[in-house]
């Protein structure tokens, strides 16, 4: 039991929930915006506070000088998309060399005024800058073992595009 400023603090009122999801397919981004990985339809109970944590892995098949734009996007309650923001052009500004690296992003977000349970999708978008680049593909990923007995441990699929969502519920 938790007694004084503990007490006062813990506003937590649910278990912790958690869920991870893996695109294993991959795409390429140019000049425009392209959708890259959008989740499943997540059911959140009301006054949720989640952290979201996205996982990109990039390869720029060029010489040029270049980089990555990724905007994360929500949907509540099939509401429509809503930017978070996009980061600004990261891990692939490199020349002279076709580099693969990844991009990671965290985010946290608090739903304290959803006073019902609701339902939550994320979905990230990709852009250039100055030359096009890929995401996955390319990047020799289904190279690694696949010697595990779940996805979640196989080291193959610890490389793929991820979005892993985190969270409880507020009292």
């Amino acid at each position: 039991e938790l007694t004084g400023m503990s007490q006062l603090y813990n506003k937590q009122k649910s278990g912790w929930f958690y869920y991870k999801h893996t695109l294993t397919s991959g795409f390429s981004f140019g000049n425009n915006w392209v959708d890259g990985q959008t989740t499943s339809t997540m059911t959140l109970p009301a006054k949720s506070k989640i952290f979201v944590y996205t996982y990109t892995p990039l390869r720029g098949d060029t010489d040029n000088w270049g980089g990555h734009y990724e905007d994360l996007q929500y949907n509540i309650n099939g509401n429509g998309w809503t930017s978070l923001g996009r980061s600004g052009f990261v891990s692939r500004m490199m020349t002279d060399n076709s580099p693969i690296t990844k991009h990671t992003d965290c985010v946290m977000m608090d739903f304290y005024s959803v006073d019902n349970d609701f339902t939550l999708a994320f979905k990230t978008r990709h852009q250039e800058y100055n030359s096009g680049g890929s995401v996955i593909d390319s990047c020799a990923i289904s190279g690694g073992d696949n010697d595990a007995t779940t996805q979640q441990d196989n080291q193959r699929y610890a490389f793929y595009k991820q979005i892993i969502v985190m969270g409880f519920a507020q009292e």
